[in-house]
């Protein structure tokens, strides 16, 4: 019942907006040389779909983001945990990325071009990078946040190495880790479409720009909703995965966080 109260609440907002637009375009307050009609988007987002264009976009777009990601997630979290975990290895890595963190994706995709060259391969990277601080970020967050009542039971059972990473640190962090890959997956998403508006022949970005070339208005914002569709589904199934995956993470972990004594 609350979820479905939370859900027509959201609703709001979007629904007066749109039919703000419609208003506007129909009655000819709106310039649509300038900014379309509902109707004329609605048309050109069916025209796109039913040549397969669109979804052959979402697709090529989707695909560049998974390499990237799982590539920032495979060095991320490992990294995240020896810098949580590790007091002597922090002070060596932690200052070169914080400097980097400070540099936009978006400044490194000319020379990412210069280096890999317009194909498949820097567009790759460009989402690695992008993905690269939030998950290492928040994994090393993660584990820095672990009670230190648990890892000094850990040391009165005398785990070993292997136990302490599987019975401590990765239950222990793995709420914060996934915030991290959700906002890495996020970032990913944003990068590639500027990635893809510089140098690319597919892709949501390409089509924006291709559309604009054109100056095909409607097929414009077709890309751009189409972005912003794609990007609420992605977090929705990471939040959903979290819920399946880490029921306990907002309960029995969360409330120990919460409990003043630790």
């Amino acid at each position: 019942m609350r979820i479905g109260i939370r859900c027509a609440r959201g609703v709001v907002l979007p629904a007066f907006l749109l039919g703000v637009w419609h208003i506007m375009g129909t009655t000819g307050h709106m310039d649509g040389s300038i900014f379309p009609e509902t109707g004329q988007v609605l048309q050109a987002a069916i025209h796109l779909w039913q040549n397969g264009q669109l979804a052959s976009h979402v697709y090529v777009s989707m695909g560049r983001v998974v390499q990237g990601f799982l590539w920032a997630a495979i060095v991320g979290v490992p990294v995240g945990i020896v810098l949580g975990w590790s007091r002597r290895v922090k002070p060596w890595l932690d200052p070169t990325i914080h400097f980097l963190r400070q540099i936009p994706p978006i400044a490194w995709i000319p020379v990412f071009i210069l280096w890999f060259g317009i194909g498949e391969a820097s567009k790759v990277v460009v989402i690695f990078y992008a993905a690269l601080f939030p998950i290492l970020v928040n994994t090393t967050l993660g584990v820095q946040q672990i009670p230190r009542s648990l890892w000094e039971v850990a040391a009165l059972l005398r785990f070993s190495l292997v136990q302490h990473l599987t019975r401590l640190v990765i239950p222990g962090s793995a709420p914060t880790v996934m915030t991290g890959l959700r906002l890495g997956m996020g970032m990913s998403w944003r990068v590639l479409v500027a990635a893809e508006m510089l140098a690319a022949s597919s892709g949501l970005g390409f089509l924006i720009m291709s559309s604009r070339s054109l100056v095909r208005l409607d097929d414009m914002l077709v890309g751009i909703l189409t972005i912003g569709f794609v990007g609420v589904a992605i977090d929705g199934l990471f939040t959903l995965m979290q819920r399946l995956l880490l029921p306990w993470s907002g309960e029995v972990y969360g409330a120990y966080r919460r409990d003043p004594s630790n």
